[in-house]
């Protein structure tokens, strides 16, 4: 067992919540609960949502790391008339806190942008962007290859059959921009576009940027926005457990069975 605040101390030393971009939206940091109390570890997942919470309580955990903040933006009441009021009624009900690392785990040294060029095999990888020591996006290397292909590869290594190209699916690639999740803006791309990137990586394109896409002449290859994150909960259980353990922390780290993508094609 440990206490909750040593279990957020190990989070903080993956990615310390000052290691965000300025100007972005977001919450990061104990959003629901108290750091006080014990806790046999921790349950990871992308969105912490009421049944999250629950399956949290059912495997003994007292605490959620979530990535996505468990409250976005501002709320005026807690309420059980909106999914964000019966998760945080849930997490007081059940005793659950909840811990989200949004921007500064996707940004921080060997975060989710890290692990994405690591998937998709980008030597040479560097920050598309810097700002007050925070690195925004990836961009490095590949082995000449086309956009269809890499869009086939990202498929098969984030588990993403829905991945596809925005633009010149035949445009050879030999420099590649990422950056996970919703990076689909053409402030993004431009930016792809402007450091040399042959093709550019991200999810949460709009109609507009997929066209512009296509008419300027760098191509994207669109994945969802959960499969792009989702994936990097298996190896942030792996860098809390090893920490936990030096740490002589008697915890485990537990990915959420029950959370699915909200946005599911398999069965239509």
């Amino acid at each position: 067992m440990a206490q909750i605040k040593d279990i957020i101390s190990l989070i903080r030393g993956i990615a310390p919540e000052e290691a965000t971009e300025p100007g972005f939206d977001d919450s990061v940091g104990l959003l629901v609960g108290s750091a006080c109390g014990e806790t046999r570890g921790a349950l990871l997942c992308l969105d912490c949502t009421e049944n999250t919470v629950a399956e949290a309580a059912d495997c003994g955990y007292n605490l959620v790391i979530s990535h996505h903040p468990a409250i976005f933006r501002g709320i005026e009441r807690v309420t059980d008339e909106t999914p964000t009021g019966r998760m945080i009624l849930a997490a007081a009900r059940l005793g659950v806190s909840v811990y989200s690392a949004h921007t500064n785990l996707d940004f921080c040294k060997g975060g989710i942008n890290d692990y994405a060029a690591e998937l998709i095999g980008l030597t040479d990888v560097r920050p598309m962007t810097e700002s007050g020591g925070v690195g925004v996006g990836r961009i490095g290397s590949v082995s000449r290859t086309t956009a269809g292909a890499l869009a086939r590869k990202c498929a098969a290594v984030f588990g993403d059959r829905r991945a596809a190209v925005a633009g010149d699916e035949y445009k050879t690639v030999n420099t590649v921009a990422v950056v996970n999740g919703g990076g689909g803006s053409i402030e993004f791309l431009t930016l792809a576009a402007r450091l040399g990137a042959d093709c550019y990586i991200t999810g949460d394109v709009p109609h507009h940027v997929a066209l512009y896409a296509a008419e300027c002449g760098t191509p994207i290859v669109v994945l969802g926005h959960y499969a792009a994150e989702r994936i990097y909960m298996k190896r942030l259980g792996g860098l809390l457990s090893a920490r936990a353990e030096e740490a002589g922390f008697g915890v485990t780290f537990e990915v959420s069975a029950t959370e699915r993508d909200p946005i599911r094609t398999e069965d239509l």
